[in-house]
């Protein structure tokens, strides 16, 4: 599409290559962002484990129950987003 005297046949050619590449590099980002959306959630959820671990170790009852509150919380937004 940059020459005018290009045919039809090869503009045609040209424009599917260019679409063909749009779609790949979306691909791509969708791709690298459920990595990271994965990547996250599996740090925040080992996270919020091991503070209701440590909780439980120190039989601190108050903070079990605040992280735990929490963890449950996290999940439900994580749950609502699928």
């Amino acid at each position: 599409m940059k020459n005018n005297n290009n045919s039809y046949k090869d503009n045609m050619k040209e424009r599917a290559m260019l679409k063909k590449k749009k779609r790949e590099a979306f691909t791509l980002e969708l791709t690298a962002q459920l990595v990271l959306d994965e990547a996250l959630f599996l740090f925040q959820k080992k996270r919020y484990e091991q503070m209701v671990d440590e909780a439980l170790l120190e039989r601190n009852k108050n903070k079990f129950m605040e992280v735990t509150k929490e963890y449950n919380k996290f999940m439900k937004q994580y749950k609502q987003h699928l």
